[in-house]
This record gives structure tokens, C-alpha cells and sequence, in this order.
């Protein structure tokens, strides 16, 4: 059997690459053997320009970023680099539709996309919820002028959750947005609705069955904290992830 280029693991008479799919597995599934190569390529590509404790491995279409840098400027410099490595490659580019960061900086807190590897090749209900719950302790997802797109700030927490989302989305998923209390009650309902809805649409450009999507606006009408603070408000404003147990619907339009 000819071997794409790329770097390979022979573990119990499988030769097992980047991606983590063995090439005889690969093959049984009928996929362009090609195509599931492109990360252990690119890995290497990487790791000759400097970057040789970086890896890459790609997921049902996740491309999860992994290495453990030294500082934050290592980081992103080496994010960056397998991100642009990704996107200008044909075979990477239509083979990863979400990248999730997965760098360790020595001596902080774990990034943004372990919960996304924590989870299971058939991830259960409980598995799931905890993975979003994961991806959400103590981070939120901003928007931007208008509250039609993400915020690039908080796009890496985007795509975390958009990763689970795509593990996941054999459950039913409701995307729950709040807000606080300041403004007037059908403002922040109808504020809340665009919130859920913006965030149900960049899982649909994903790849996720908009099947499994509910969006819901949920408004000032769920606090967590009633009291009337800047930490209060931080708080109430807030998006929950509610799988297993949503009904998906068709999402209310909201101009």
C-alpha cells in the first residue's frame, strides 16, 4: 500500500496517521485516503519552520491545534502559522471547518479547546453538556456593533463551542441567550433573539444540522444574580447550551 507523505504511528498492524484514522480504516469507508493526510503533512511543514512542538491532528472536521508553548507570544505566533498553514492549503482548507485552540502555555490555565478533546467518538448527552459548560467556565462570547457576528476577540471561544456542536449534533442543542436587566423588556428580548440566532448561524456555516439547532431568546428574564451590579449584569448576560432536551425549531427572524 503506498503511504501519502506525511508522519505515521505502527501500532497493532495499522500504519496510523496525524489525523489519528488508520489508513485501513480510511480505506474500508471509501475516503480519499489523500485528504486525511493533510494535517501530519502540515505538521511537518510546521515544525521545520521552527515551531517542533506543535502538532496537528484533525477530528470529523476539527482541526485541533496542540503543543505546549513557552509564552503567550509563542502561542499565537505558533496559532497563527497552523491556521494560515491550514487555510492556504485546498486539501486542509475543505477538510477543516472550525480550528480550535488546543496550546498549553507552561504554567497557565488549560486552553480554550480541551473540553473539545475530552469528549468521546459518540458523545452521550451528559459528555456534551459538560464539554459546553467546559468551554464557558469563566469566558463568554461577545458580539460585535449590531449583534450580527461574533466578536473577533471571542472567536476562539466561538469555535470551541462550534467544534462540540459539530460532536454533538445528534442530540438536540438549544443555543439560550440572556441578557441583564438594563433597557426595556422587549429591547433585550428582541436583542437576545439576534444573540441566539447569530450564534445558530455560525454553527449552520459549520457544517452542524441546523436540525439540531434551537435558538432561543430568553431575554432579562432568567438572572442568575439579581443584584444591581457591573458584576450582576457581567453575569446575567450569558449564552447556555441545553442538549438533549431541545425540540429544534425554526429560528424567529428578528430585524
Amino acid at each position: 500500500m503506498e503511504l501519502a507523505e506525511g508522519s505515521y504511528q505502527f501500532a497493532d498492524g495499522l500504519f496510523i496517521p496525524a489525523s489519528g484514522i488508520p489508513i485501513e480504516a480510511s480505506a474500508k469507508e471509501g475516503s480519499d485516503t489523500s485528504s486525511l493526510q493533510w494535517a501530519g503533512r502540515l505538521q511537518d511543514d510546521l515544525r521545520q519552520a521552527g515551531y517542533d512542538w506543535l502538532s496537528i491532528r484533525e477530528r470529523s472536521g476539527i482541526a485541533l491545534i496542540e503543543g505546549t508553548a513557552t509564552d503567550g507570544d509563542e502561542k499565537l505566533s505558533a496559532l497563527e502559522a497552523a491556521s494560515t498553514a491550514i487555510r492556504n492549503d485546498t486539501i486542509a482548507n475543505d477538510g477543516a471547518r472550525v480550528i480550535v485552540d488546543v496550546i498549553k502555555i507552561e504554567g497557565a490555565s488549560d486552553p480554550v479547546g480541551i473540553p473539545v478533546t475530552s469528549l468521546p467518538a459518540s458523545p452521550s448527552v451528559s459528555a456534551c453538556t459538560a464539554a459546553f459548560a467546559g468551554v464557558l467556565d469563566g469566558r463568554t462570547v461577545e458580539f460585535s456593533a449590531g449583534n450580527a457576528a461574533i466578536s473577533d476577540e471571542t472567536m476562539p471561544i466561538a469555535a470551541a463551542l462550534g467544534a462540540i456542536a459539530l460532536l454533538c449534533d445528534r442530540h438536540g442543542i438549544e443555543i439560550g441567550a440572556h441578557t441583564d436587566a438594563r433597557g426595556a423588556e422587549s429591547f433585550n428580548q428582541r436583542l437576545s433573539q439576534t444573540r441566539a440566532n447569530t450564534i445558530r448561524d455560525y454553527f449552520i456555516d459549520l457544517g452542524v444540522a441546523s436540525s439540531s439547532l434551537r435558538a432561543v431568546g430568553y431575554g432579562e428574564s432568567q438572572p442568575i444574580d439579581t443584584s444591581q451590579t457591573t458584576a450582576a449584569y457581567a453575569r446575567n448576560r450569558r449564552i447556555e447550551f441545553s442538549v438533549g432536551n431541545a425540540e429544534p425549531v425554526p429560528s424567529e427572524s428578528v430585524d
